[in-house]
């Protein structure tokens, strides 16, 4: 018995190996160089960087490098690697490299979650629901309770207009029997996402009682989908006061400012937010910080920011109009 097992452990590798995904045996990641080990990383961050500017053969050539880094070792950073490197293939238009990296993970670990579901996505947006469905399943099967990828697996297919599908396999995420206070925050996201307010209320309640500061935000975001926005502004600034600066959070406090014709306040916010790095939304951030000058007048900064805008997104036409508007105040 112990035999077939380390001949299928071995089976495994070699797999990887032909993929040209990974080069051994997992588990030995402390063995790696510490130089070589920091150039992994600074490759796999390459990657990421590339991902976000929309330059995804840069990252999945860098995302390769980084792999090419792993001296005979197969560990956690190897796979997020390889987790990556999928991504940025079916981005790229390489589906079957995407399909084949995937695949590569699948037989190196049979009950990856990860890797199922992002097969999935690679069949779903190639228009395979039925292939796209059944590694969605077994993502959510092997995925424990893992809400968020419940939430991502419904957003996918009620996004592709299977909203049934997506009905059905986000309902097992309702039924999870956990009774901590992430687990009542995760249920509580996932009834706002299916806009049953009511049920989100009770779940949130519960996590916020105890002592889950996170679940403020999802509270807020409840009550601003209720058109109560005084009690979403209170809730989203308790929820910033408890947990610090959070992107997604200024950035709804900001056009709460905004609607409030507060532009002073929600200048800063915009400000804040673009302090993080490798912001998803900065190019619509930095449209709004220049609308928030204009409202105040302050055309000098307005103009600045714009020149420097444009020459970051020359492409952007309505910028374009607008700042010939500028150079006239």
């Amino acid at each position: 018995m112990e035999l077939k097992r380390v001949k299928r452990k071995c089976q495994r590798r070699t797999a990887l190996l032909l993929a040209v995904v990974f080069v051994c045996s997992f588990g030995i990641s402390g063995c790696q160089d510490e130089k070589v080990l920091e150039n992994q990383k600074a490759y796999r961050q390459v990657g990421i960087n590339k991902m976000n500017e929309g330059d995804y053969a840069g990252a999945v050539e860098a995302f390769q490098k980084a792999l090419d880094q792993s001296q005979a070792v197969v560990g956690e950073l190897e796979l997020d690697i390889c987790y990556y490197k999928a991504s940025a293939q079916y981005n790229s238009g390489d589906t079957k490299g995407a399909l084949t990296t995937c695949k590569a993970l699948i037989d190196y670990n049979e009950k990856d979650s990860r890797a199922y579901f992002i097969r999935g996505c690679v069949y779903l947006k190639e228009g395979d629901s039925d292939n796209a469905r059944k590694d969605y399943d077994k993502a959510l099967d092997y995925c424990g309770n893992n809400y968020a990828l419940y939430l991502s697996v419904y957003e996918n297919l009620a996004g592709a207009g299977f909203t049934e599908e997506a009905e059905e396999l986000v309902a097992k995420g309702l039924k999870l029997k956990g009774s901590q206070p992430e687990d009542y925050r995760e249920r509580g996201h996932i009834y706002l996402i299916r806009g049953d307010y009511d049920n989100a209320r009770k779940e949130l309640d519960q996590a916020i009682n105890k002592g889950d500061t996170k679940a403020l935000l999802y509270l807020a975001q409840v009550y601003d989908a209720q058109k109560d926005g005084k009690k979403a502004k209170s809730l989203y600034e308790s929820y910033l006061e408890k947990n610090g600066s959070d992107v997604s959070t200024l950035v709804a406090l900001a056009e709460m400012q905004m609607e409030a014709r507060n532009y002073q306040k929600a200048l800063e916010m915009y400000q804040t937010a673009l302090k993080e790095d490798n912001l998803e939304n900065e190019k619509q951030l930095r449209r709004n910080e220049i609308i928030c000058y204009e409202n105040l007048l302050d055309f000098a900064s307005a103009k600045e920011k714009m020149a420097s805008y444009l020459k970051d997104f020359p492409e952007d036409e309505k910028a374009q109009r607008e700042n010939i508007f500028l150079q006239t105040r």
